[in-house]
């Protein structure tokens, strides 16, 4: 229960002419019973200024309604769509009343969340690739170590069929287990999902199976860990080909280089253990750990780029579009000739550019419009490719924009444009830019288109007779326009922007992140989640390696043992182990992440129309370096403890 209270019928003209904080109601406060929850265009905080509202019933409609101030609204389906939303604001406008365009806050709505999806989407196919990779790898060391009882398994009757179909099965009961797993975790998990702004579009926030996805998913995890074991099962059964195992390696040269050196025995052995496959009689499948663990290094600095150059991009306005600091609009009564001859003398004041909003169609694709005319400096727009618009028949494109009328640099586009009359007339424009657009009234990231002021005017109100009434009456579009300013760097700018804040705080208002990015970069946490499944996926292949290893070289760790090695030297002998493939990793995997981070961040920009900027920050590499050293000895722990608790003697007999 929710008690609200109202206006008065006779307060309806001192609330609406308030200056300030509006008076207390003195109407009946009523008692609502809540029995739902909407999600209506401003409830979204990227639509536009956050407003709520109640729902209520005819009945309260018939009784209440008379003895509270009340106003009227309407909502309209115009039948030329979009297109017809300009002359229809200019008729409501004409009776004393304001329209609303919703399709441009469902626009901001959806160009918000769907940077979320597409960060789910990369996260999705990426978590599957090192999945993949990770599975790939446990599924070829496993094959490798049960293939040493194979010969065992012919001698009393087993033939390569039957050895296959054991692979096989084995592939498959993975399978099964990892698939209800997952369908396990992604149920628990559901209620956390979606995350964000679209969590508020989300009709259900509890637990939910999907029936569709999930058991397609998990017949889609069976098949793959299944197809993905035949080759190792295959490659498994030809050890019972005559001369199909090979007799010792040869040494690796980085042991004898390290023997060179003089390094200690515990480290000799430690990096021939990592580097090379058999010893001691014993065959260790490390060659796809030395494959594995630079993938997930590399997977590990890419996500270290993604995550910079996102900080980097939320930090510096410019690049998704505001190459200015603040905006300056007043729609219902344009701003007067002292601000803009203020800003022109003010010397901190780098750069002015007017413009209003417009809404036209390219290709037949209806987009907002930005008019744009310079009056200081620069104009006042980021471009990812090209130049900005400065001729007549030129106009610059969002991405999605340019995607969706299916347009690129230098093609030559149909833009459909209504004069002040209503006429439409297609006029064609040369496309000479990618622009970056800010979120302003009818454009967003990504979305948007700009023309000049003169190209825009030749097009909507083209030579004859009508051009000079024509010219006059869209004017009056130019008065519900605004100033974008940009100011100099340093204390003078930050003084300027304060002041133009404090003496004109009604039409001035600062340059605010996209509300797209800020969900991607801090509710879906994509950098954070991808890294933490990473470390995870790392650590599970380097454990199993070394589990492995310590197993199969048994034989081994007794002779060393009986040869004088002492605990230490064992467990010394298993962390130089872990350490070289660390390295590997490192040395393979950095420079492979960087190039992987980069082209993830310029695929991620094209598709959301922002600057491409990629971060690769030094300190961030170096901490990752050394957070995979340190986290490779710690793995290797409950390993070596393992090796060092081994009796030689024991193991001798059994051996």
């Amino acid at each position: 229960m929710i008690h609200v209270p109202f206006y008065s019928a006779p307060q309806a003209s001192a609330y609406g002419n308030a200056i300030g904080a509006p008076p207390k109601p003195d109407g009946p406060t009523v008692a609502f019973h809540v029995v739902g929850f909407e999600a209506a265009e401003t409830d979204f905080p990227s639509g536009s200024s956050l407003s709520y509202y109640l729902y209520t019933t005819p009945a309260f409609a018939r009784t209440l309604l008379p003895r509270t101030a009340t106003g009227d609204l309407y909502f309209a389906r115009l039948r030329n769509g979009a297109a017809g939303v300009p002359r229809f604001s200019r008729q409501v406008s004409s009776l004393g009343a304001e329209a609303y365009n919703l399709n441009e806050i469902a626009a901001s709505v959806q160009s918000s969340i769907h940077p979320q999806a597409i960060g789910w989407w990369i996260l999705a196919m990426l978590s599957a690739l090192v999945a993949l990779a990770v599975v790939g790898q446990a599924l070829v060391r496993q094959s490798i170590v049960e293939s040493e009882d194979y010969p065992t398994m012919a001698a009393i009757g087993a033939d390569r069929r039957q050895l296959l179909a054991l692979g096989l099965a084995r592939n498959v009961a993975v399978g099964l287990v990892g698939a209800a797993g997952a369908v396990v975790v992604a149920t628990a998990l559901s209620p956390l999902a979606p995350f964000g702004e679209a969590r508020i579009a989300e009709t259900s926030t509890g637990v939910t199976f999907d029936p569709l996805v999930l058991p397609l998913g998990a017949l889609a995890t069976v098949l793959v860990v299944s197809g993905l074991g035949i080759w190792p099962a295959l490659r498994a059964t030809r050890t019972l080909r005559a001369g199909e195992r090979t007799g010792e390696p040869r040494p690796s040269a980085v042991v004898a280089r390290l023997a060179a050196l003089g390094a200690p025995p515990s480290a000799m052995i430690g990096v021939r253990n990592a580097l090379e496959r058999r010893s001691g009689g014993a065959t260790v499948p490390v060659g796809a750990a030395l494959i594995g663990t630079p993938l997930a290094v590399a997977a590990l600095c890419a996500t270290g780029v993604f995550g910079a150059s996102l900080s980097n991009l939320t930090a510096t306005p410019r690049l998704y579009g505001a190459p200015f600091q603040l905006n300056i609009s007043n729609p219902s009564g344009g701003l007067s000739p002292a601000l803009l001859a203020s800003l022109e003398h003010n010397k901190a004041v780098s750069g002015i550019m007017k413009g209003f909003a417009a809404q036209v169609s390219v290709n037949k694709v209806a987009v907002g419009a930005g008019v744009v005319t310079p009056i200081k400096g620069r104009v006042l727009l980021s471009t990812v490719s090209g130049h900005v618009p400065d001729g007549d028949g030129q106009i610059g494109l969002g991405a999605t924009t340019m995607r969706q009328a299916g347009a690129h640099l230098g093609s030559v586009v149909r833009v459909t444009v209504s004069s002040p009359s209503g006429r439409r007339r297609a006029v064609p424009f040369r496309v000479v830019s990618q622009i970056s657009f800010p979120v302003l009234s009818g454009l967003s990231l990504g979305t948007g288109s700009a023309f000049t002021s003169a190209g825009y005017e030749n097009a909507a109100c083209p030579p004859g007779p009508r051009q000079s009434a024509c010219l006059r009456a869209l004017s009056s579009e130019r008065v519900a326009g605004g100033l974008l300013v940009s100011f100099v760097s340093g204390p003078a700018g930050q003084a300027a922007i304060s002041h133009y804040l404090d003496t004109y705080q009604s039409v001035a208002a600062l340059v605010i992140a996209p509300t797209a990015l800020v969900n991607f970069g801090e509710a879906v946490n994509f950098p954070l989640i991808f890294g933490a499944m990473l470390a995870v996926f790392g650590a599970a292949t380097l454990v199993h390696l070394l589990v492995v290893s310590v197993s199969r070289r048994r034989r081994e760790t007794a002779l060393l043992k009986a040869l004088g090695f002492v605990n230490g030297q064992v467990a010394a002998t298993v962390a130089w182990q872990a350490t070289t493939v660390a390295i590997v990793g490192i040395v393979i995997g950095v420079p492979l992440g960087i190039l992987i981070g980069r082209a993830m961040w310029s695929a991620f920009a094209s598709n959301l129309g922002f600057v491409p900027v990629s971060i690769v920050q030094g300190w961030l590499l170096a901490a990752l370096i050394a957070g995979v050293l340190v986290a490779a000895n710690l793995l290797a722990a409950l390993p070596a403890l393992a090796a060092r608790r081994s009796q030689a003697g024991r193991l001798l007999r059994t051996q």
